[in-house]
């Protein structure tokens, strides 16, 4: 995969960071995935490779609308009752808390890359998980120690692909959108990034979808992240 966004000024180097969770610090995408399936089937609704590439990277507000949509089709067909909205997405918090708890490991190279970056300038984390889910999440890691903020789709209007969470993230860290650096790796994520106007490290971790990056690395264990911190004299 190559950058799909033209690369920032040669003399750029990030004044802080922010990174998304799932899929970036940690494995809980599939995790998320099979929650998504298990909510959706439990409605009637079929989820399939399309309807995961569709929902990557969304808020559970978002997936939740999703399945809301297709389940009153479904409950239209049979004759029942629909599910209404709020139904559905407290069915879906319940099932992702029960779920996501148990995988909260973080990805090869994440600690390492958090704690390097930490020790040079402020950090974030910002994720579409909702605020009681990032919480448990970001404490499991430790990072509550090491990183200045996190940003969850509960403390912004609208979830990535919109830009209100990288748009929050830096208020808080007090930058300028052009001088932060995010670290994405869904579509959502990027383009909710490259919109708030921050430089995006795409990390695909081995998925192929399209990612509106300006570098690109396989993972953060990927040497290149070293060797962009490196350039940028870090």
């Amino acid at each position: 995969m190559k950058p799909s966004l033209p690369a920032p000024p040669a003399d750029w180097h990030p004044s802080a960071v922010v990174f998304d969770c799932d899929g970036v610090l940690m494995d809980t995408e599939t995790a998320w995935a099979g929650v998504q399936e298990r909510v959706a089937a439990d409605y009637g609704v079929e989820y399939n490779q399309a309807a995961h590439k569709q929902l990557m990277g969304l808020s559970a507000a978002d997936v939740a609308q999703w399945i809301t949509d297709r389940a009153g089709e479904v409950a239209e067909e049979q004759g029942r009752e629909k599910p209404s909205l709020s139904e559905v997405y407290d069915h879906l918090i319940e099932v992702e808390s029960e779920v996501v708890s148990s995988v909260l490991e973080p990805l090869p190279g994440a600690l390492e890359t958090v704690r390097a970056f930490a020790e040079r300038m402020p950090v974030a984390v910002a994720s579409n998980s909702t605020a009681q889910v990032l919480d448990r999440k970001v404490h499991a890691l430790g990072l509550d120690e090491v990183i200045t903020t996190w940003v969850s789709s509960d403390d912004v209007p609208h979830g990535k692909p919109a830009p209100d969470i990288y748009e929050e993230a830096v208020r808080r860290l007090g930058v300028d959108p052009d001088h932060a650096l995010a670290i994405e790796d869904s579509p959502a994520g990027t383009t909710a990034a490259s919109k708030a106007g921050l430089y995006v490290l795409g990390v695909p971790n081995g998925h192929d979808e399209p990612l509106a990056c300006h570098f690109v690395a396989d993972s953060l264990a990927d040497p290149r992240v070293r060797e962009f911190m490196t350039g940028w004299g870090l």
